[in-house]
């Protein structure tokens, strides 16, 4: 019955996230560009849908900010935070997609330190889980010194530009001083979110005030990301991955096809990417029709133009003809050469 409430509590959270920070609905088409294609050839137009006033991001730039204090060897629900928190943390790594994805790890205490810089997916996931699971646990707690490590590797040479800027922050919530400002500042210096994960036992006005924004009201449109009560991080997951919310503040964006036939909902991933299913190129005009929506109704169309072209086109009559008329006049100048 507790684990109902708490999938029930995380669903209602990432709804309320998504309707969140709508500063303004875009859409664009990213490839191919609009111009001539082959007749017959298969394409699969690609493109970007986001509400938070920017588009265009190329993938996903993500810290997970790790408690390493002493109160991570609380027992809690038969295992320890520390280990709710590298499985959590795990979890989260495996949900991501790989090939645009770069993860960090920063582990804190007293004060904090970063042990695996940005590092992509696609060749040091393994790297990554390895740095998780080294997080030790002693010492006391400063959960602000480890949002501004974080905030320093997302802003500095190891970012990749275009994507998005975000951070994970995993803890009980026992802390000294005020982390609400560090994430503030994060977020001023460029970091577009900040999302918290309470471990079993935690501080819920602490989590929760970090991602809380300027108003220091949680769920409402300043807010930094999500916070996620209990041990369960699967809605987190899924907003990364697209299947449970979005990083963009998408509600849907509905595809129309050069047929007139209508994709009423696409799948998108957490920075709002999606891709038309593949399309045999006809002759003509072939227009596909993007248009996104926010949660309040809101919403931005982008058009697509292909021009299907024959590629393997004989040439016309006139054309011909003085193709073959040209021929005799090549042969005497041949001649002439070779002698």
């Amino acid at each position: 019955m507790v684990k109902k409430a708490w999938s029930i509590m995380i669903l209602m959270l990432v709804f309320l996230y998504a309707g969140t920070a709508m500063a303004a609905v875009a859409v664009s088409w990213i490839q191919p560009p609009s111009g001539d294609v082959c007749i017959g050839s298969c394409v699969a137009p690609s493109g970007q849908a986001s509400a938070t006033g920017t588009i265009g991001g190329t993938g996903l730039d993500l810290m997970l900010v790790l408690d390493s204090s002493g109160s991570m060897t609380t027992w809690e629900s038969g295992k320890t935070r520390q280990q709710w928190q590298k499985e959590a943390a795990i979890a989260l790594v495996n949900a991501l997609p790989t090939a645009t994805t770069a993860v960090g790890v920063v582990e804190f205490d007293s004060d904090a330190n970063t042990i695996r810089v940005l590092s992509q997916l696609t060749t040091d996931k393994a790297l990554v889980i390895a740095a998780i699971n080294s997080v030790d646990a002693s010492g006391g707690t400063t959960i602000g010194t480890g949002i501004d490590k974080a905030k320093a590797e997302l802003i500095g040479v190891n970012h990749t530009a275009g994507r998005t800027q975000s951070m994970v922050v995993i803890s009980d919530g026992e802390t000294s001083g005020t982390p609400r400002t560090n994430a503030l500042a994060a977020v001023a210096a460029g970091v577009d979110s900040i999302h918290t994960v309470g471990l079993p036992g935690h501080s819920v006005t602490t989590m929760k005030s970090i991602v809380n924004g300027v108003d220091n009201i949680y769920g409402t449109a300043d807010d930094l990301g999500t916070y996620t009560d209990g041990t369960d991080v699967t809605a987190l997951s899924g907003i990364f991955s697209g299947t449970g919310g979005n990083l963009v503040g998408i509600d849907h964006v509905e595809i129309t096809l050069p047929d007139g036939t209508v994709i009423a909902s696409i799948a998108i991933d957490g920075l709002g990417n999606f891709t038309v299913p593949n399309w045999i190129m006809e002759a003509g005009l072939n227009t596909f029709t993007a248009t996104a929506y926010d949660t309040a109704g809101n919403s931005a169309t982008a058009i697509l133009a292909l021009n299907g072209v024959n590629c393997n086109q004989v040439p016309e009559p006139s054309t011909l003809l003085l193709l073959l008329g040209a021929l005799p006049s090549l042969a005497i100048l041949r001649r002439r050469f070779s002698r």
